[in-house]
């Protein structure tokens, strides 16, 4: 049973091409797989503060999100408190410490390793923080039009790559294609039911319509419920477009 959806459902333009029982089966497949009582990840990310979402994008890697004082938002309201701004929007402060980077480890009391070992995730934002900004990216403004060649070069960093990197702009509030097939399948598989082999078909038109209805259904944000269904889709399934830095769009 579908919970926490709003008693009247009224949303000019997008009901003109979001059926009910469309919006019904979207709702009833979130509720299945990626409820907000199942998932810690229905958070609408960090627009505007690019150290907050390199943070969270590496630390977020093979362990738990946690809740608001657990977990990756424990670490990020670590660093937070360590620097006392209000907008944490400039990765110099991160690749400052490169000297040390064990300092980082202190401050965020997190000594946990990338994937491969290879170093903790602490001294990986550093080296990733002083990358980033080595090929132009150092406040989130920057991430809107990214290059390939940034992106060669941030995944070339051992223990991250091209997840993380989808992680980091998906806080930014940027959709890589790879990241919007991501969504878009997930509508496919929640239409499959009522349109069998057109589902795909159907989704392609307007999928971003049907999830900004869903959101408004729900009550909530359209960021926070575009995070909590790619981080389920990227851990059941990959998308079978590649990642293509050609075609990119800002959320909202």
């Amino acid at each position: 049973m579908v919970t926490g959806i709003r008693g009247e459902f009224m949303y000019s333009s997008v009901t003109d091409i979001c059926a009910s029982d469309e919006l019904a089966a979207v709702l009833l497949h979130i509720e299945s797989v990626a409820s907000q009582s199942r998932s810690p990840h229905w958070t609408p990310g960090w627009r505007g503060e690019s150290e907050v979402a390199l943070l969270d994008a590496i630390f977020s890697a093979r362990a738990p999100y946690g809740g608001p004082s657990s977990g990756v938002r424990a670490v990020i309201g670590r660093w937070r408190t360590h620097r006392g701004d209000n907008r944490l929007d400039d990765l110099t402060t991160l690749a400052e410490l490169t000297s040390d980077p064990d300092v980082l480890v202190e401050i965020l009391s997190n000594r946990q390793f990338v994937p491969g070992n290879s170093r903790t995730k602490a001294a990986a934002a550093v080296v990733a923080a002083q990358t980033l900004i080595s090929v132009g990216l150092s406040c989130s403004s920057d991430f809107e039009q990214h290059t390939k060649e940034q992106f060669d070069a941030f995944r070339a960093i051992p223990g991250l790559g091209e997840t993380t990197w989808e992680c980091l702009l998906m806080h930014l509030g940027v959709r890589t294609d790879k990241a919007t097939e991501h969504l878009r399948s997930f509508v496919v598989d929640a239409l499959e039911p009522l349109h069998q082999d057109l589902a795909a078909d159907i989704a392609a038109d307007h999928f971003p319509a049907v999830l900004e209805a869903a959101a408004d259904a729900l009550g909530t944000d359209l960021a926070s419920l575009e995070h909590a269904i790619w981080r389920y889709q990227h851990k059941v399934r990959r998308p079978e477009q590649r990642h293509s830095e050609a075609a990119l769009r800002s959320a909202g």
